[in-house]
C-alpha cells in the first residue's frame, strides 16, 4: 500500500456520516489501483474500528470526465438486522458484542446475577437464557 493511499484513509476514518473525499486519479489503472489500496486499508482498520471502517464505501467515480476515488461514509447498523418468521412478518434483531463481552468478563470476575443486572441497567430475556443466569 502507498503512502497516499494510507493517509486518505485515515482521513476516511475522521468523517462524518454523509461525508465523502474525492481523490483525483489520472487514468483508469491508477483508479483501480487506488480503489483496492483503499479496500486494504478499511480491511487494516476493520480490526481495530470495525463499526466505522465498515461504514466507508470505495467507489469509483466518473465526475465531469475526471476520474476520481471516493471514500464516503454512510450510515450503517452492522449489529441490526430483520428477522422474517413463515407468516411473513418482519422483527427486528439486535447484537452488541461489547455487552456480551462485558457479560462475559463479569461473569468470569465471579459477579452474581443482581450485580450484573445493577451495572449494566437490566438484562434482556435472551442474555438471561444465553448466559444461563
Amino acid at each position: 500500500m502507498s503512502e497516499i493511499s494510507k493517509t486518505w484513509f485515515d482521513q476516511a476514518m475522521k468523517l462524518d456520516v454523509g461525508q465523502a473525499l474525492f481523490v483525483r486519479v489520472a487514468n483508469k489503472i491508477e483508479q483501480t489501483k487506488l480503489a483496492n489500496e483503499f479496500e486494504e486499508e478499511r480491511e487494516l482498520w476493520s480490526r481495530i474500528e470495525p463499526i466505522v471502517a465498515s461504514q466507508i464505501f470505495v467507489n469509483k467515480v466518473l465526475r465531469e470526465r475526471k476520474q476520481y476515488v471516493s471514500l464516503e461514509r454512510k450510515y450503517r447498523a452492522p449489529f441490526t438486522a430483520f428477522l422474517q418468521d413463515e407468516e411473513g412478518k418482519f422483527t427486528t434483531v439486535s447484537v452488541d458484542p461489547s455487552r456480551k463481552r462485558m457479560i462475559r468478563l463479569m461473569l468470569k470476575d465471579g459477579m452474581s446475577k443482581d450485580e450484573i443486572e445493577a451495572t449494566l441497567n437490566g438484562l434482556t430475556e435472551n442474555e438471561i437464557v444465553e448466559f444461563n443466569l
